[in-house]
Order: C-alpha cells, then structure tokens, then sequence
C-alpha cells in the first residue's frame, strides 16, 4: 500500500538564499575596508564570484535601499560627479554582522538543495 500522507515542506525554495542577501552581504564586506565608489563595489562582486556579475541597475537599486535604511551613506566625489561614493555606517555593520550569522545556514541548504536538484536533471540527461 502507497504512502499518501503528504511530504512536510521545511522551507520555501524562495527563501533559501535571497540575492539581496548575498548583494547586501557583499557590499557591506567591501566597505568594511574603506570608503568604495559603485563601479569598485560591482568590480568586486564580479572578481570575487568568478566573473558572475549582477545586473547594474539591480546594483544601484540594492545600494539604494542601503542608503535609504540608514546601512551606508553616499555622497558624490566634488570633482567627479561620476563618481558617488560609499561608506557603511554602525547600523550598516550591524546589518552584515546580522548577516553573518544567518548567511552560512542558507548557503548549506541552498548548496543542498541545488546538489538535489542537480541529481534530479541527471536522471533526465
């Protein structure tokens, strides 16, 4: 006789590892060391992820927020107006220490679940 009773879901493949975690996170870390400019920030990302980058204008929007929740300040360069600039604040490195702490979870249940996944698009190579 079939098992019907219905599988438990644990957790919501939405919110295993959201990317403005992993953007806040990695923004947050760079500005750790110092004042950073956008393109600095995205160079970053990019190196750091072995050449996966992230959309531009998701970028701005995300270090945005940050400004916005009080996490970094942002100013232009006066000679530059090309270049605007980042710091993180006290509640910005609460934030990523935050982060810190919830992040390493994720990602095990995320490179879980992706290793399950992978296992099931070999069964229909």
């Amino acid at each position: 006789m079939r098992n019907t009773s219905p599988i438990r879901k644990d957790e919501s493949l939405g919110h295993v590892v959201k990317v403005q975690q992993v953007i806040d996170f990695m923004v947050l870390a760079e500005l750790q060391k110092g004042r950073r400019y956008g393109k600095e920030i995205d160079q970053v990302i990019i190196s750091s992820l072995g050449g996966v980058g992230v959309n531009d204008s998701y970028l701005s929007k995300r270090l945005r927020v940050l400004n916005e929740k009080g996490h970094t300040i942002s100013y232009w360069d006066s000679d530059h107006r090309y270049f605007r600039y980042y710091e993180i604040t006290d509640l910005g490195r609460e934030y990523f220490n935050q982060l810190l702490k919830e992040l390493p979870d994720r990602v095990q249940l995320a490179l879980k679940v992706y290793q399950m996944f992978d296992h099931i698009l070999k069964k229909h190579d």
